[in-house]
């Protein structure tokens, strides 16, 4: 297990796979037709392939803020941390950042349309603490440190160990304020209505996350918010 790092003696490349990797057999094939249906009403052309690559996508690189120089310091190449205080507060800022500014869409006449549903996907992803709501335009939250969002360095190791797992090359950057003040003042101007189907993508993430993280921290338990997610994606209501 070497850098980067999800969490203390978990690699971030294990957990993004491992994400991914739980949700075998608890997404139904309605629901990745539900998700195509949807988008289709807004003129957002995907077939079932094309779905099911996206949602691969997102829950494999959902914890990409994670690679933030900030966060990585907390740890050794082995992942053991460096302090008992670890935190990776805000890092969904920066997977945000990543989906907004770097991540490709090919032969998708919407492109950045299913972007911006990702992006927003991947930054209420830990909607119970922070949404999007909470960020400011103008300025930083209390506590952020700008080291957050340099992801350049880890986040290149990461994605350069998923090329297997991700058909697409992809690239990510030290991100800067400009590009948190424009991606969050383009948010702040929109109000188009395909916008709420980001929850389609957030469902996903979410389920994977939960299921891999409970699994690597032994917590064989499931909470009735991971029961109700499995149901969603697995033919039940639909979000």
């Amino acid at each position: 297990m070497i850098k980067p790092c999800a969490y203390e003696k978990q690699g971030l490349i294990d957990h993004a796979i491992g994400s991914y990797r739980v949700l075998d057999g608890k997404i139904s094939e309605s629901y990745y037709k539900i998700i195509s249906r949807r988008l289709e009403r807004y003129g957002i052309v995907l077939d079932l392939n094309g779905v099911k690559e996206i949602v691969k996508d997102v829950v494999v690189l959902h914890d990409i803020g994670k690679a933030g120089e900030y966060y990585q310091n907390q740890f050794d190449d082995n992942c053991n941390p460096l302090k008992s205080n670890f935190s990776f507060i805000y890092h969904e800022l920066g997977s945000a950042l990543f989906f907004y500014n770097d991540y490709e869409l090919i032969d998708v006449e919407k492109a950045e349309e299913v972007k911006s549903l990702l992006t927003l996907a991947v930054l209420n992803h830990l909607n119970a603490i922070r949404g999007i709501s909470d960020y400011l335009v103008n300025k930083f939250l209390d506590k952020f440190d700008e080291r957050m969002i340099k992801l350049n360095n880890y986040g290149s190791i990461m994605l350069q160990n998923l090329r297997g797992v991700i058909s697409k090359s992809l690239k990510v950057s030290d991100y800067t304020f400009d590009d948190y003040h424009d991606m969050l003042y383009a948010f702040s101007k929109k109000s188009d209505k395909y916008l709420k189907l980001y929850n389609l993508f957030l469902a996903p993430i979410m389920l994977g996350d939960n299921l891999d993280s409970s699994l690597v921290r032994n917590n064989g338990s499931k909470t009735r918010f991971v029961r109700i997610l499995e149901g969603e994606l697995n033919g039940g209501s639909t979000l």
